[in-house]
Parts: C-alpha cells; sequence; structure tokens
C-alpha cells in the first residue's frame, strides 16, 4: 500500500478514517505476495557439505490458477447491459469498448479474487469518459451505508525527475478532490504540492453533481474474518494457505524426485581414473563410460568389481495423488466442488468445467459473486451516465440499467451431447437446432448433416437421436 492512513489524515483532515493499517500493511500484502508467486515459503533451508543455504522452492501457485478459475466461471458468458433509453445505451456501450472494459474486467477480477476487491473508477480526461481500474491495495473506504461505499481514498505514485509524486484523490457523492504531495525518497508522502507540477489540467475540485459516486466497488462472496470495522472484502483463499504451502510442497517434491532419481550407476573403485585440473592442480577422479579398452583388474574379490545399476524408481503417481487430494482440499476451503481442480500428470492444472451443474457448489460460489458484480456494474453505468451529463454528453433522463447474465454453464463436449440427445428425444428441441448446437455450425450445414443422417436411417443404418 502506497498511502498510508496517517497520509490520508494529513491530505484531508476531516477525514475519520478507521485505522485499518494493519489490514492492508499484512493481509493484503501477503495475498499479493502468494498472487504474485512469492509466498513466506518460497524459500527452502537445505544443508550442504560446506554450509547451510536457501534454494527456490518449485512452485505450483495454485493461487494464480485458482483466482484465474473464479474469474473465467463468472465472467466465462459475456453479460448484456440493457438501458431503457437507446441515447444512453449507445453512449454506454462506446465508452465501454473504448476504455476496454472487456478485455481488462477478466484481469481485474482475477486481481480482485486474491486480494479481496477492486474498483472501477470514472473520471474525464481531456474532456473525453475514461475508466480507471484500481486494485484493492490502491483505494481506501472513508464513507459507506447498508446501500454499499459512497466515499474513499485512491492513491497512485509518479515518479519524475527524481522525484516521488504521490496523488491523493477523494471520491465522495457527485464530487472530487485532489492533492499532490512530493518527497526526495520513495514511501515518504513528503510536503504538499501544487497539482500543476505533474497534471497541467487538474482542478483541485471537481463538482460533478448529483447523488451517483464516480467509482463502484467489488469484494468476493467471502465472509471476513481479518476486518470486521470496514466493509472490505476479503481474498478467497486467505484460510487457505496452509493448502497452498502443502501444495507448493507436494509439488516441489514432486519436481525433485526427478533431480534425486536420475540414474545411478556404482562402479568399482579400480575403475575410477585419476586426471588433474587444468585449472587448479588437484586430482580429479572420474568414470570414463566411453573408455573400450581392456583393464587389467585384480580378481581376487570379484563382487566388488560388479558395475550395479542404483537408480531409484519415481513415485509419479503418489505425487499426483497427494497433489490432487490437497486439491480436493482447497476446492472445499474456498466453496467449490470437489474436482473442480485437478492435476494430471500429462495435462497439468486444470480446470474441470464438466463438474459444475445447477446444483453444484461450485454454481452457488460463482452465482454469489455475480449477484456482487451485478452491483459494482451497474454502479460503473450509473457513474458513466453521470459522467455524461456533466460533459453535455447527454442530457438528464429518468432511465433504467438491467444486467442480464446467461446463466447457461459452460460444459464439456460429451455432457452438451448427452443433454441435447434427451432434450430431443423428449420433443423439445427439433433435430436440425440439435445438430446446429452440437457442431458449432449455421443452420444450412446442420440441415446438409440431417440430410446426410436420414438417407442413413432409411439404409438400415441406427437412429442418431
Amino acid at each position: 500500500m502506497n498511502t498510508k492512513i496517517s497520509d490520508i489524515k494529513t491530505a484531508f483532515p476531516d477525514i475519520s478514517a478507521p485505522d485499518t493499517e494493519n489490514y492492508y500493511q499484512n493481509q493484503i500484502r501477503e495475498w499479493r505476495n502468494i498472487f504474485e508467486g512469492h509466498p513466506p515459503w518460497e524459500k527452502v533451508s537445505v544443508q550442504g557439505l560446506k554450509k547451510k543455504r536457501k534454494r527456490s522452492m518449485n512452485m505450483l501457485n495454485v493461487a494464480k490458477v485458482l483466482c484465474d478459475c473464479f474469474a473465467d466461471l463468472t465472467f466465462s458468458e459475456q453479460f448484456e447491459i440493457t438501458i431503457s433509453d437507446d441515447l444512453y445505451q449507445e453512449y454506454v456501450d462506446r465508452q465501454l469498448n473504448e476504455n476496454g472494459f472487456w478485455k481488462k474486467a477478466p484481469e481485474l477480477l482475477s486481481a480482485a479474487y486474491a486480494l479481496g476487491g477492486c474498483c472501477v473508477k470514472v473520471f474525464a480526461e481531456n474532456g473525453e469518459p475514461r475508466i480507471d481500474y484500481i486494485h484493492a491495495d490502491k483505494f481506501i473506504p472513508v464513507g459507506w451505508n447498508g446501500a454499499g461505499i459512497f466515499d474513499g481514498i485512491f492513491s497512485a505514485v509518479t515518479v519524475k525527475d527524481g522525484k516521488y509524486y504521490t496523488l491523493i484523490e477523494r471520491q465522495s457523492t457527485g464530487k472530487a478532490e485532489y492533492k499532490l504531495f512530493k518527497s526526495d525518497t520513495g514511501g515518504n508522502l513528503g510536503s504538499e504540492a501544487e497539482l500543476t507540477e505533474l497534471y497541467e489540467n487538474l482542478p483541485p475540485i471537481v463538482e460533478y453533481g448529483g447523488t451517483v459516486p464516480m467509482f463502484s466497488y467489488f469484494k468476493p462472496a467471502v465472509s471476513n474474518n481479518c476486518e470486521y470495522d470496514v466493509p472490505l472484502g476479503m481474498s478467497i483463499y486467505a484460510n487457505a494457505a496452509d493448502t497452498l504451502k502443502a501444495l507448493d510442497v507436494a509439488f516441489d517434491s514432486f519436481s525433485r524426485e526427478f533431480v534425486l532419481g536420475k540414474k545411478r550407476i556404482i562402479v568399482p573403485a579400480s575403475c575410477i581414473k585419476a586426471v588433474p585440473d587444468t585449472d587448479s592442480g588437484e586430482p580429479v577422479r572420474y568414470f570414463d563410460a566411453n573408455d573400450e579398452a581392456f583393464v587389467a583388474l585384480d580378481m581376487q574379490d570379484t563382487e566388488n568389481l560388479k558395475i550395479v545399476d542404483n537408480t531409484v524408481e519415481l513415485r509419479v503417481e503418489e505425487h499426483v495423488s497427494a497433489i490432487n487430494a490437497l486439491l480436493n482440499i482447497l476446492c472445499f476451503q474456498v466453496g467449490l466442488s470437489v474436482g473442480t481442480l485437478s492435476f494430471d500428470a500429462v495435462q497439468g492444472v486444470k480446470t474441470a468445467t464438466e463438474v459444475i451443474s445447477q446444483d453444484s457448489k461450485t454454481q452457488r460460489t460463482i452465482k454469489s459473486n455475480k449477484n456482487l458484480l451485478t452491483e459494482m456494474i451497474e454502479g460503473l453505468i450509473h457513474s458513466l451516465i453521470a459522467l455524461g451529463v456533466f460533459l453535455d454528453r447527454l442530457k438528464p433522463k429518468e432511465y433504467t440499467v438491467t444486467v442480464g447474465w446467461q446463466d447457461n454453464i459452460v460444459i464439456d463436449d460429451n455432457t452438451l451431447i448427452d443433454n441435447t440427445i434427451k432434450t430431443v428425444s423428449a420433443g423439445l428441441l427439433d433435430r436440425v437446432t440439435a445438430i446446429m448446437r452440437i457442431n458449432k455450425c449455421d443452420e444450412k450445414t446442420a440441415k446438409e448433416i440431417y440430410e446426410k443422417i436420414k438417407a442413413e436411417n432409411a439404409a438400415g443404418s441406427a437412429d442418431f437421436f
């Protein structure tokens, strides 16, 4: 976190901000480190012949896979935003496309599941509406009610000419305030500076008017058992750190199995040659596997002259079973159905979307997150429209916003075929549409396929359906 609670109170003394310093500096920072592949257990102590040292653990980094899985399941079907006014609809669609919302939202969601939340903030740049995508550690709520957060602090650090500039922005209902601070060192707020030093066209206060804040907050559907006083979200793996560590330990053992279990040949000492090292002059002993010349050896102890293959058998199945067991525990801890994450020795870590059904634990968890995400999207739309009115792009009027999710679940091809055949057999779907769905083709191609099927059936073949 770049900005401390004390820095916020320096910039805006009238704010009564709760003390969440520990939450940002400890919890969110640890979740970020785990997400980025730098958990506390990243280094492993090893003992060598000379001294103790640390090595980097081979990590599976399931936290990143888990958050990407949540984001993918939440955003697997692009939802439809419907606004009652056509001009508002056209304006919002254009702004979402121009600001890369459909591309950046899944990435923002993945980080939100890791850090416990995210924000989308709307502002004007050179008279154009813009959307800023903000991670949880760059936002501090300072005003909220039962409906949500309506007053918050955003921070951003910029380095210019060797100086560290910290912009602290307060966004409240219909109003934005900006303070700029300059320091010679990073991590220090420094003294207040003029906004024009870094932002030529940014006024200290912008009055948007109305009752809509220019930001919207999303947090995962996880009960926060670390911070009760502030409506902040929590990482989906906050209570599963031990399982994530165990997964990395198991994968590290799995990876080192190929190092420690590599082929080893035991040869008699009499077969070892000694040659001086060209640099140090010290004798170096080695066994020449390509030496085909006859060697005269003492044959009194024939047992000690045998060359023995001492290679151990790799424990691949045991490691895969252990990792899968831990992944099932992780799924239980984060609200997913058992088997949603699985480890295959050939294909690696994969998301098994085929286990999701309408009644599954995964579906209920994702549905809860979609409900919270819907609130954030609706808030974003209201902010964009309020900004459009402020910029004279739109005329103020009454309107409604509806976010419609396509709740059909992503399923594998076998399940799709099986469900489609059952639907056709029940008389609830025509066969041409069924062929279009299964073969992912247009109606013309589906009709051609259907005619071929009918011809084969006429010739005595079994009915496809």
